[in-house]
């Protein structure tokens, strides 16, 4: 699927030392200069080794070493340092229509030509079943049932679709690991492709199958000609398009009344049947500052490897449709949403002890934090706060709407955490300790610029001589935090400019720009 194509073309690629040197350099993997032949797969590059030298690339071409800014592909393909800068934005286009997920052979990059190859990949439903829940449901509901997928040779009115079944669209949220709200085809069987915020895409992508693999009759093709005019004429980005489209096949749906949600599990305001209003988003919620409660003064510990804990909530983690929790750093904290809390704070604190050499204060605060979230209004952002503001992490996903499984916004954001979880809170929490982690609160990272409301990461020194970079590695040297900071943020735009379809200012060739501009702050 998709989603697996787009994680694996931005894992880190294997690259030999140089061994010419003493002691050996470790080489950066270099670029690939091509398009990807799938439109959701551009403007995403690999991650560099925090350990390699960030100017010293390996050719696989020549199998040696070749300095950064050399050659086109020490860049990014699109990228203004790249040969290829001027074809950024044509290439989103060139490859939308190809469906199949593409990702690389071999992690090893050491073919001459490093780019990816094509492939097809297919996934099971059960691969994206949530951690503490077996259930998956639809949003929306439909009062006709699903056709199955053999032939079908439906009412004469709308056509014979051959070996396909009828057309018909779902609209959600969830949908290839996506937060925002997006269109997909019901049969996957008979329409296989990936979700999509543009519905014209998916439109178009089945009225094709229908005259390239399944066989349907001109009457078939000409409704669903009808069916695509009629979803482009309903409001965008809403399930209305989707109703629109499954209605001229004479399929009955409600979609309509799904909430839509933005790329930051923001729920969009005049959309579906839940309280828009009310529903804020997790990023700008879950936007961390430091703070030092009075009448402490023993500081929260030390926590050895790892970060500072911190629990963030939302819509759309781990493929959900509904709200749940999860470590805010995957990479000290590994583990997948829930939406108990209780099953995340307990994993935090084990892994304190279990793999990050924290000292029995940390473990102490943090068994303070789990009991604080406990108090807290279950299944809510309050208890993600309440966990946070033990450590000294101000953050506000009480304000964030609780959403169920079907993608209906069920309650509004609290204005603040219930009086319990404050004062728990407010009990337990110890000023932060002055140089401790991102407990510190100096972000180094300065570059201010947001496309599509993605931030670069924060980067923090660990008062070890390493730099954090949230939710990535640790680095030697800042400069290579700051620039890893800036590539996932590319990445997360580029991801951002895909799904919308490269509309508006949200481009990949923006996203690119961003980056350019982003790296030239530091």
């Amino acid at each position: 699927m998709i989603a697996l194509a787009i994680e694996y073309r931005q894992a880190e690629k294997n690259t030999p030392p140089d061994f010419t040197t003493n002691p050996p350099t470790a080489r950066n993997s270099v670029f690939c200069q091509k398009a990807p032949k799938n439109a959701e797969l551009n403007g995403l590059v690999q991650a560099q080794d925090p350990a390699n030298d960030p100017n010293i690339f390996f050719d696989p071409a020549t199998k040696a070493s070749v300095t950064k800014g050399s050659q086109a592909n020490t860049f990014p393909f699109g990228t203004n340092g790249s040969s290829g800068s001027g074809n950024a934005a044509s290439s989103a286009v060139a490859s939308s229509a190809a469906p199949a997920a593409t990702q690389p052979s071999d992690d090893l990059a050491t073919d001459p030509d490093s780019c990816v190859v094509t492939v097809t990949v297919t996934a099971t439903d059960a691969a994206a079943t949530p951690t503490d829940s077996a259930v998956t449901v639809i949003a929306g509901s439909s009062t006709a049932a699903a056709p199955v997928a053999s032939s079908t040779a439906a009412p004469s009115n709308i056509g014979n679709f051959g070996k396909c079944t009828v057309p018909q669209i779902e609209f959600g949220v969830g949908f290839d690991n996506r937060r925002e709200t997006s269109f997909q085809p019901v049969d996957k069987t008979s329409f296989n492709h990936g979700s999509a915020q543009n519905i014209d895409i998916i439109t178009q992508f089945i009225c094709d199958t229908l005259t390239n693999s399944c066989g349907a009759d001109q009457t078939a093709k000409d409704t669903c000609a009808q069916a695509k005019a009629a979803a482009s004429a309903a409001t965008k980005k809403t399930g209305a398009q989707a109703d629109a489209f499954n209605a001229v096949f004479g399929i009955s749906t409600n979609f309509v009344s799904v909430q839509a949600f933005d790329d930051q599990g923001r729920a969009v305001a005049g959309t579906g049947s839940g309280n828009a209003a009310n529903a804020s988003p997790a990023a700008s919620a879950g936007t961390t500052t430091p703070t030092a409660a009075a009448g402490t003064g023993s500081g929260i510990g030390n926590f050895g490897k790892c970060t500072t804990p911190e629990i963030e909530f939302g819509v759309g983690f781990d493929n959900r449709k509904e709200t749940s929790f999860q470590p805010t750093d995957q990479t000290s904290f590994n583990h997948g949403s829930a939406q108990n809390i209780d099953i995340i704070t307990q994993f935090i604190c084990d892994t304190l002890t279990n793999s990050c050499g924290a000292d029995q204060t940390a473990k102490n605060t943090c068994a303070q934090a789990k009991a604080a979230a406990s108090a807290a209004t279950v299944k809510t952002g309050a208890q993600a706060d309440a966990f946070n503001a033990v450590f000294g992490l101000s953050t506000n996903f009480a304000s964030v709407a609780v959403v169920d499984n079907t993608g209906n916004v069920v309650s509004g954001g609290a204005a603040a955490a219930s009086p319990a979880a404050t004062s728990a809170a407010a009990a337990a929490s110890p000023s932060v300790a002055a140089g401790n982690n991102a407990a510190s609160g100096n972000n180094l990272q300065t570059f201010a610029g947001a496309l599509g409301g993605v931030k670069a990461p924060t980067v923090t020194a660990l008062g070890n001589g390493q730099f954090q970079v949230t939710g990535n590695a640790a680095f030697k040297d800042l400069s290579n935090a700051l620039t890893r900071s800036c590539d996932v943020q590319h990445n997360q735009c580029a991801n951002a400019a895909n799904a919308s379809g490269n509309k508006g200012d949200l481009t990949v060739a923006a996203c690119g720009d961003q980056q350019t501009a982003c790296n030239a702050s530091h």
